[in-house]
């Protein structure tokens, strides 16, 4: 089993007591709440009625990897539209200086940022934990997956993490007017390492195509419901 690193900035990350875990500790509440059957599940035209929750390929992605959460809480106020203000709790301010940064405007005038949604500010968030993969392993940094609603968007990016440990500043957009607090542990970051390979591209004809599509889908629907899960997914694991 490959490892990925997390390296802890300071013995004060250490003792701020939240660090880095698999993705399938952080599963959204909305996701926890939503059944998974319709109508109980009652059989009609031959089908089980699911939901989302269902979904194995959704699924896979809100687990894959692990989360950076949120070091302590957050306070952010977007509502000055000129700048961008955040404080963190009394007792550990001396940490701020630290945590916190904006981009400098020049730096992002060409991202297509949708004013009318966004804050000015490019907020920067030092989350005091570093990234290291394998050798030939990379990461992806990812907005967290189908999360519960967050005034946080993440500006997203790969890092060759093998060769280089990400010890920087992540970007967000924060939404306009904003006021308030992320909580302790409020995931920031999806972190989903994946080793760098080179590939080619072929078009197959029609006539395989259809034969696997044939094939496939016989045995998709020969159950009523998990098709997916049960014939063709492969366990995803991160620890």
């Amino acid at each position: 089993m490959k490892k990925i690193k997390f390296y802890p900035y300071s013995e004060e990350t250490v003792a701020l007591d939240i660090s880095p875990e698999a993705s399938s500790k952080f599963l959204p509440e909305w996701y926890k709440k939503a059944p998974s059957l319709i109508n109980n599940g009652g059989i009609s035209f031959g089908m089980i009625g699911t939901t989302i929750k269902k979904c194995m390929p959704i699924f896979d992605l809100i687990t894959a990897g692990y989360m950076i959460p949120a070091p302590c809480d957050i306070y952010v106020d977007a509502t000055n539209p000129e700048k961008l203000e955040w404080s963190i709790p009394a007792g550990i301010l001396k940490l701020q200086a630290d945590m916190f940064a904006v981009h400098a405007r020049e730096q992002y005038e060409h991202l297509p940022i949708n004013k009318d949604m966004y804050h000015k500010d490019l907020f920067r968030i030092f989350p005091f934990w570093s990234v290291g993969t394998p050798k030939g392993y990379s990461s992806i940094f990812l907005q967290p997956a189908y999360s519960d609603s967050s005034p946080l968007t993440a500006l997203q990016a790969i890092v060759d993490t093998d060769s280089f440990v990400s010890n920087g500043h992540l970007s967000f957009l924060v939404e306009k007017d904003f006021k308030g607090i992320i909580k302790k542990g409020t995931p920031l970051i999806q972190v989903i390492p994946f080793k760098r390979e080179s590939w080619g591209k072929t078009l197959e004809s029609v006539e395989k195509a259809e034969n696997i599509f044939s094939t496939q889908g016989l045995k998709l629907r020969s159950v009523f419901s998990n098709g997916y899960k049960n014939f063709f997914r492969s366990k995803k694991e991160y620890r």
